[in-house]
């Protein structure tokens, strides 16, 4: 394997980007009065339009950004990262906004930013490539790449000076743009060896056949967890440590099968010291995205769509199995953070939240003992830190902040205040929690990544369906059909192809493999619960795409694209087997592909389970626990709906998935003729109150601007039936969440004039194009057909 550090000398210290220091002081990037956009002007993703105004000429990944380096023969300079990633934020403020950097970029280099939550399959490969490369990961990751977009060098977050043993970026730029120089030779053999490798690693391995006692599987899983247990605070590393939710619930499986007589003693650890930690939001709900140390005290402080989406069912079923009302306490915290923060206003769920606050990480989270004596008195915050303690958090403007997580150990604090166990005694506080949430929510808060993400959804979607029927709670499975009617509306067309993002009212990049079998497993366990015919109708459709536009040959599986064979293609088809903070692909297929085999009877089904088990078994065979869904799919056997769920089935369906709003609902128009003129009409446009639509010309690239078109089987005499002229009137300043500048947008009443073409067909009509949005909403774009009095 080929490093970095054998390449050039000078970057042979550059390690571990994400443990370097940075000043708090530091803030976000705003546009200067008159700043110039670069080529992300177009893109609606928040973290793209994050480095907007950057001085960097950043391009989307994409064939102009290609084509030209392969023109001018410029390397690529490609920033993969999200708009919740703290160290992306970090670079564009310090780097990628220094004029001086920037030049150095632009001259020498054809630059590319990439959202790693709307692009997995790039994100993927270059991922992979880092690792080769380097050894280790991160984000952002940083890659430099020849025109063909195969990668050379890497790294991940680089700091805009030199310092002791550690280059800046102008140093790694420099040094880049000499080698692809004066050793293009060299570097263009480096990066054959890379392609090589990423071949070899995407390639086929599985067996030629997948027969595997499930049992065996769980045993064996759970002694390669136990392995790597730590026995003091549970989890699976004694460093950082992230929840893992699909080898938790391996365990779970595990402990019902009667597979592992250690599997309820780690899983019960991990999720109790987890439930306590500073990792679990003690006031909001919901689980932070790791912790940095290994007592789960002290989060990384970013919120997860995807980690909440699983841990809201493993604690609910591990409420059911164990009887530990503190599992059922955590999984309705999660829940009611779900629903309360992330949830779209027409069923949906947003992407994360940040980390940071005024490029402070943490900053709404943290607590100091004087605040909380602000606002509970002495008494109560001397009660409060009797159970509870601040750790403090490295890197705070004030060292006496820190994270609130319950004291260890719990016990005596459940004995002193004489409760019946640990979640009694913390219900006993939910006053003084509630009355220091209401302050927190006073606090600027971090960015949301208003995305909806099909993939995430589909998580979402069976995570409280799952919880709904382990607690009896009929309000998560009515908030899951409301995310599937979501994704059923937006993030999918007429052919029912899935789009991977919805954003600002838009459909946006292709979708994965993930998608398909994560949306296709929610809609699964959504028909389980329910009965209705139409989520299974749905999930066999989105199954039956999967395999036919995502299934490899013999032994490869599924891979996570579609194949193409565009200038802007992959130059390898990336393929991800192994479960990580999300389940992978291929782990979820098989449980989708077992439920329809069983709920269907088609022998397709369980052929391609088999096939996709193939795949799978190099990794069943050795290290189990890392494809932990696949297993515990093949261990547990189909269910019937619980009570809960027969309920539900039996309520009527119009109440409780109502028809979601359109913008005709909002926007209604019609044509008048102005005077008595032949050839000047006005398209009166009437907009609710609280609504809007998009001016002419839109402020964005990305925004749909409202727009007066001629239309008809014949239109005009001529080819291209199109009007004389059409003005539109000026629009009203809005301030959305997502735009750090005003838009002009139209709201009440107006009218659009324009000039009729002679002569005219009689059945030509006008077309008024918009994207109706209020304060929280932006809907599908819309084309109402108005007749010509």
């Amino acid at each position: 394997m080929t490093t970095a550090r054998g390449f050039f000398p000078p970057l042979a210290l550059f390690w571990a980007a994400g443990l370097l220091a940075v000043s708090p002081a530091l803030a976000s990037t705003s546009p200067e009065p008159g700043a110039r956009r670069n080529h992300l002007a177009a893109e609606a993703s928040p973290y793209l339009q994050m480095h907007v105004y950057n001085p960097v000429d950043w391009y989307p990944w994409g064939p102009e950004a290609l084509e030209r380096a392969r023109r001018e023969d410029k390397p690529i300079f490609l920033s993969v990262g999200y708009s919740t990633c703290y160290w992306c934020h970090v670079m564009e403020r310090q780097v990628f906004s220094d004029p001086a950097i920037a030049k150095q970029m632009n001259d020498s280099f054809v630059n590319i930013k990439v959202d790693r939550e709307e692009r997995p399959d790039i994100d993927t490969v270059y991922m992979q490539a880092t690792h080769i490369l380097t050894g280790s990961g991160g984000w952002p990751n940083s890659l430099f790449l020849t025109p063909d977009g195969i990668p050379f060098f890497a790294g991940t977050y680089f700091p805009p000076a030199d310092a002791p043993g550690r280059p800046g970026f102008p140093s790694v730029l420099s040094g880049i743009a000499a080698s692809w120089k004066n050793d293009r030779a060299e570097v263009v053999a480096r990066a054959q060896r890379v392609a090589a490798t990423l071949e070899r690693n995407f390639a086929s391995s599985g067996a030629p056949q997948s027969s595997f006692d499930p049992g065996l599987l769980l045993a064996s899983g759970a002694a390669g967890l136990a392995r790597r247990y730590d026995p003091s605070h549970g989890g699976f590393s004694r460093r950082t440590k992230f929840p893992s939710p699909y080898q938790l619930e391996l365990l779970l499986a595990a402990y019902r099968q009667g597979s592992s007589p250690r599997a309820l003693d780690m899983l019960t650890k991990t999720l109790d010291e987890m439930a306590l930690g500073g990792i679990n939001d003690q006031l909001g709900g919901g689980f932070h995205r790791y912790s940095t140390e290994p007592t789960w005290s002290v989060p990384h402080f970013e919120k997860m769509l995807y980690d909440n989406a699983q841990l809201l069912p493993l604690y609910a079923r591990a409420y059911r199995e164990t009887k530990n009302p503190l599992y059922a306490q955590v999984a309705r915290t999660i829940g009611t953070w779900m629903l309360r923060d992330m949830a779209h206003p027409l069923g949906g769920f947003y992407s994360a939240l940040d980390a940071e606050v005024d490029a402070v990480e943490g900053a709404s989270y943290v607590w100091t003992s004087e605040q909380l004596r602000a606002v509970l008195g002495q008494e109560l915050t001397d009660a409060l830190l009797s159970v509870y303690e601040l750790v403090p958090v490295p890197g705070e403007e004030s060292p006496a902040a820190g994270a609130l997580r319950v004291r260890l150990p719990v016990e005596p604090a459940v004995e002193h205040w004489k409760a019946k166990d640990v979640a009694a005694l913390l219900d006993g506080f939910a006053g003084s929690r509630g009355a220091l949430l209401a302050v927190r929510d006073e606090r600027k808060q971090p960015l949301r990544d208003e995305k909806v993400l099909a993939g995430w959804n589909g998580l979402a979607i069976r995570g409280l369906v799952d919880a709904g029927v382990a607690l009896e709670e009929p309000r998560y499975v009515a908030a899951a059909a409301r995310a599937a009617r979501y994704v059923q509306t937006f993030l999918r067309d007429a052919d029912g192809r899935l789009a991977r993002s919805h954003v600002v009212g838009l459909a946006r990049e292709e979708a994965v493999l993930d998608d398909y079998a994560f949306v296709a497993d929610g809609l699964l366990a959504l028909h389980d619960a329910t009965g209705e015919p139409r989520w299974l109708a749905s999930a066999r459709a989105l199954a039956d795409r999967m395999l036919a536009e995502f299934e490899g040959p013999p032994g490869v599986g599924f891979y996570l694209s579609v194949a193409s064979s565009g200038t802007d293609a992959l130059f390898v088809r990336p393929r991800v087997l192994r479960d990580n903070v999300t389940p992978s692909g291929n782990t979820v297929a098989v449980r989708v592909l077992l439920a329809l085999a069983s709920q269907t009877g088609d022998a397709r089904y369980a052929e391609a389970a088999e096939r996709t088990l193939a795949a799978l078994a190099p990794i069943l065979e050795r290290s189990p626990e890392f494809a932990g869904t696949a297993v515990t799919a093949l261990a547990t056997a189909p269910t019937k709906a619980a009570p809960l769920a027969r309920k539900l089935s039996d309520a009527p369906r119009r109440a409780a998935l109502p028809s979601l709003p359109t913008g005709k609902d909002y926007v209604q128009a019609a044509v008048e003729r102005i005077g008595e003129s032949r050839h000047r009409a006005r398209v009166r446009v009437e907009i609710t109150r609280g609504w809007h639509v998009n001016a002419n010309p839109a402020s964005l690239a990305f925004l749909i601007p409202t727009r007066v078109e001629l239309v008809g089987p014949s239109g005009m005499a001529g080819p291209e039936p199109r009007l004389l002229s059409v003005v539109y009137p000026r629009g009203a300043e809005y301030r959305p969440r997502f735009s750090p500048q005003p838009l002009s947008v139209y709201e009440g009443d107006l009218g659009i004039d324009v000039e009729l073409p002679e002569p005219l067909s009689p059945d030509a009509r006008l077309a008024l194009t918009f994207q109706a949005c209020d304060a929280t909403t932006c809907l599908r774009p819309e084309t109402l057909e108005l007749e010509i009095p």
